[in-house]
């Protein structure tokens, strides 16, 4: 699915990470860890392509669909929650609204080739799924006509997870997805994510969270990325007993 072949990235002359050559694949959820500022959300955005490495390469599969999860961008206030959602099916969105067009300006056989476009991708069916999504996620179907701007900003970024959910994605790129979401959407997003077959990187710092989602833990630290099999509980465990066999291994240098 994804490859990153001595990946590095400075900024403002300090090294956040470098030399990480890494193979994410499909149908594996990543929970991407370390400390605040030690580039996590760089590395989503340089995966999403938002962002430039310094060094080294990345590589996707050709027609990949990304969709990246961002904390700051509500740029669509004036549009409806229900409307935010679907967009995030870029490819069906487009086709819908392109059909709507023709069909105003009486451009029939326009109008059959776009029907035809969201027949095969599962178009018809988008309102419904995009429905269930944010109600999973704890908005009600009665605000789904209202404006975006009418919500809290923790409710916008709800709808701009259902908007990455709707997608059906290829690579998913999660910034703290479970921020402002309260117990019951946590879990319902649990269960959508082990249901989802595509990549998933996931930055978060719920510990439970990562144990039920995660089957691989991206560690960031010491300006190298560290990838452990299994959630949370599992990476800590590891990671302390590396730790202890390498104090060990100094101390037993130190005494020979």
């Amino acid at each position: 699915m994804i490859s990153t072949h001595r990946l590095a990235k400075t900024f403002g002359g300090r090294t956040l990470f470098a030399d990480v050559s890494l193979e994410l694949n499909a149908g594996m959820r990543y929970g991407l860890v370390g400390a605040n500022g030690s580039g996590k959300t760089t590395l989503l955005n340089i995966l999403a392509g938002d962002d430039a490495a310094s060094d080294g390469s990345y590589s996707l599969p050709r027609d990949c669909r990304v969709g990246i999860l961002r904390q700051d961008r509500f740029h669509h206030d004036a549009a409806t929650i229900l409307d935010v959602a679907q967009s995030g099916d870029e490819r069906v969105w487009a086709a819908l609204e392109a059909q709507r067009q023709a069909v105003d300006a009486g451009d029939a056989i326009r109008a059959a080739e776009l029907e035809e476009t969201v027949r095969v991708n599962d178009g018809y069916t988008l309102e419904a799924r995009t429905s269930y999504i944010l109600e999973g996620l704890g908005i009600p179907q009665a605000s789904h006509r209202m404006p975006l701007g009418t919500l809290s900003g923790g409710f916008k970024l709800r709808v701009l997870l259902a908007q990455v959910l709707v997608g059906g994605q290829d690579l998913m790129l999660l910034d703290e997805p479970t921020n402002h979401l309260d117990i019951l959407s946590i879990r319902w997003l649990e269960k959508f994510l082990a249901a989802y077959r595509g990549c998933a990187v996931v930055i978060s710092h719920d510990q439970r969270f990562l144990d039920n989602v995660a089957t691989h833990i991206l560690d960031i630290d010491y300006e190298t990325i560290t990838t452990y099999t299994g959630g949370y509980t599992t990476f800590e465990a590891e990671k302390a007993a590396i730790r202890q066999r390498k104090e060990a291994e100094i101390e037993r240098a130190q005494e020979a």
